[in-house]
């Protein structure tokens, strides 16, 4: 028997690489199967690990600026042969690289993937996928476009030093002359499972602003908006409301604005790039997972993806998750044959935090127990 094991990372607690691992071990305790592991990603942290876990792409390091305008050292892969670059935001911008104590939002910027796309172009890259997702950042991509060249100025001509959120409410243009000609060469695929617009109720400032620490939300989003606007007239084309602008702090908007960007869902490029399809013919069984089986998976996640996917082989997919909150029916139109949460009785989340790789360990025992009858 062929088990294919796809699972996304239990955010806080076990990566994709280590769930992977795990239930491979758990299933290897009770029958003899050829198992295969492939970790997955929604684009957001995790996503470079999934994509260079399975193929062998040129891994960069590369100095570039976190959050707070440090310089640190991250990763990023090319593949040389199709001249791509594969950049995860997280890896400059993530939240996690700023300690909670030095957390201020208001002084955060994504300047970090500007430094990625600029050492990918020099190494000869024209497409860069970008995993969006778990940043620190809010700032619609400003710092990226820093990075990149562009000076921002106000309304009388004069540059806008950029130290703060606020400083983006006095761009009135985008001064484009330093920036290097080849980015315009270039495509950009952003790989999210948002689709929030920039501004709004939904948009990335209401959204996903206060748990970057973000407690001025009405007054930063009609900051974006603003800036939304500035970019709309200046190159003449809708950004504001579109499907995914509001993604990783807006940084999908200025990425609309001035190159050849698409937006795509992160599991679908994960399973392009890594070319599952051609394994689901010879496989008998897939185990899937996230750290919380919702609503929300319905759009763009890992397990729904995973079960459109299977569906035209009519491979049953079974998902193990931190915690379950869809009823039996809403799972059968998710395509999943049977979901199984990891928690055991009353327990706080911390205490299945920490037990979470034996409990997904016990829990692959007992689905291998089932699939071998």
């Amino acid at each position: 028997m062929k088990i294919l094991v796809a699972p996304d990372s239990f955010k806080g607690s076990l990566s994709s690489i280590e769930l992977c691992k795990t239930i491979r071990q758990g299933i290897e305790n009770v029958m003899d199967a050829e198992v295969l592991e492939v970790p997955i990603s929604d684009g957001g942290e995790g996503f470079l690990e999934s994509i260079c876990s399975v193929l062998p792409f040129q891994i960069e390091q590369v100095n570039v600026k976190n959050p707070l305008g440090r310089t640190i050292r991250a990763k990023m892969a090319i593949d040389p042969l199709q001249r791509t670059a594969f950049i995860e935001m997280a890896k400059s911008t993530g939240l996690t690289l700023v300690p909670e104590e030095e957390r201020n939002p208001y002084q955060s910027f994504s300047h970090g993937v500007g430094d990625f796309i600029l050492h990918g172009l020099d190494k000869g890259c024209r497409t860069f996928i970008i995993g969006l997702g778990g940043t620190a950042t809010n700032d619609a991509g400003v710092g990226m476009l820093s990075a990149l060249g562009v000076l921002f100025r106000d309304e009388a001509g004069k540059q806008v030093q950029i130290e703060s959120l606020r400083d983006i409410g006095k761009i009135a243009s985008l001064d484009l002359r330093k920036v290097d000609e080849r980015l315009f060469e270039c495509e950009f695929i952003l790989a999210t499972d948002v689709n929030n617009p920039l501004c709004g109720e939904r948009g990335a400032t209401h959204v996903f602003g206060p748990q970057k620490g973000i407690e001025h939300v009405q007054e930063i989003d009609a900051i974006l908006r603003h800036y939304g606007t500035v970019l709309e007239k200046q190159f003449h084309r809708e950004l504001k409301n579109r499907e995914g602008a509001g993604a990783a702090g807006g940084i999908p908007v200025s990425f609309m604005a001035l190159f050849d960007t698409k937006i795509r869902q992160g599991i679908d490029i994960l399973i392009e790039t890594l070319q599952l399809e051609r394994l689901l013919p010879s496989t008998d069984f897939i185990i899937t997972g996230e750290g919380k089986l919702d609503k929300q998976t319905f759009n763009g996640k890992v397990i729904k993806g995973i079960c459109d996917f299977a569906k035209p082989y009519h491979i049953p997919v079974v998902a193990i998750c931190g915690t379950i909150e869809l009823s039996r029916k809403e799972l059968k139109e998710l395509g999943l044959a049977a979901a199984f949460s990891i928690c055991k009785g009353p327990a706080a989340l911390e205490e299945t935090m920490e037990n979470a790789r034996q409990l997904v360990g016990e829990l692959a025992e007992n689905i291998a127990e089932l699939i071998k009858r």
